[in-house]
């Protein structure tokens, strides 16, 4: 007598929608937005273009969703603000640094200029309010660091900020460069935030 066929059991729809939202992350960094198509993103994923419509009536409404998980992986990486300032410095730095280098299709959400030309309206005031969030924390531990002497005072936080983030930004470019092996770009990333601690420094009187 013929078994019948056990069916391979259906996955949330939450849970299919954030695999979605993955798979393009994943596309974006691995061949740029251009490769983002409903054909790509379905085989990605292993569904059907129309099982994808299901879930998302449009390659926007896809974005948007890529964008929501890309902006929840970075929230994680805020520590918590009650740690000393210099310390939630560097820690949202190295954290920041690391995480885009693993994901470039969440660092190509957050540093390119292609991204907010390309982007959903939502999902790019969504990154722009990200960004503000981060620059606001920085300068925050900036003055903090300041007023209590471990950061050094002789430069407005909100000058001193610019470099921080420019430190974050292009070691994170660095980092993710196809062929780096992991232990010399953590040894990159150590030797830097080592110079930006430096560059942090109260100076001497």
């Amino acid at each position: 007598m013929e078994q019948p066929r056990k069916q391979t059991p259906r996955k949330p729809a939450a849970a299919r929608r954030e695999e979605v939202a993955q798979a393009a992350l994943r596309l974006i960094g691995a061949q740029g937005l251009s490769a983002l198509t409903t054909a790509t993103l379905a085989a990605e994923v292993g569904l059907t273009t129309g099982a994808l419509f299901r879930h998302f009536p449009s390659l926007d409404a896809v974005l948007a969703a890529a964008v929501a998980t890309a902006t929840a992986r970075v929230e994680s990486t805020f520590p918590a603000p009650d740690a000393p300032p210099l310390d939630r410095l560097l820690d949202l730095a190295e954290r920041r640094v690391r995480l885009l280098a693993g994901e470039p299709g969440i660092a190509w959400m957050l540093r390119s200029e292609q991204a907010l030309l390309s982007l959903p309206e939502g999902a790019v005031a969504e990154l722009r309010a990200l960004g503000r969030r981060s620059r606001d924390f920085l300068v925050a531990a900036i003055r903090d660091g300041a007023r209590e002497a471990s950061i050094r005072a002789d430069i407005a936080p909100e000058i001193l900020v610019v470099p921080v983030l420019g430190t974050i930004h292009t070691l994170a470019g660095l980092s993710a460069m196809h062929g780096r092996r992991r232990r010399a770009r953590d040894q990159e990333i150590e030797k830097v935030l080592d110079a930006l601690r430096r560059l942090l420094a109260p100076v001497a009187r």
